[in-house]
C-alpha cells in the first residue's frame, strides 16, 4: 500500500467517524450499518459529505446504488434526487 493510498483511507475512516453523528446514541450494530451504508455509497460514487447525509438518513440504499450504477446518474444528481 502507498503513502497516497494509506492518506486516502486516513480519510475515509475520518469521514466515517463523522458520518457517525456523536450525538446519536447509537448500539455497535447500529454504528456498523451506518459505516456500511457510508462505504456503500462511497463506492458507487458518491462524495465524502454526500455520503455522510446519505449514510445517516434514512435514503434507500439500493435506489442509492441503482442510481448511480445502472441508471448511470451522475453521484452528485443523485445525491440531490435522494436527498
Amino acid at each position: 500500500m502507498s503513502s497516497r493510498d494509506d492518506i486516502a483511507a486516513v480519510e475515509v475512516g475520518l469521514a466515517i467517524l463523522n458520518a457517525l453523528d456523536p450525538d446519536d446514541e447509537l448500539a455497535g450494530e447500529e454504528l456498523g450499518v451506518r459505516a456500511w451504508r457510508f462505504e456503500q455509497l462511497v463506492d458507487h460514487g458518491y462524495e465524502i459529505e454526500d455520503a455522510m447525509q446519505l449514510a445517516r438518513g434514512t435514503v434507500d440504499i439500493e435506489l442509492a446504488r441503482r442510481l448511480t450504477g445502472t441508471l448511470g446518474c451522475p453521484p452528485n444528481t443523485a445525491a440531490s434526487i435522494l436527498l
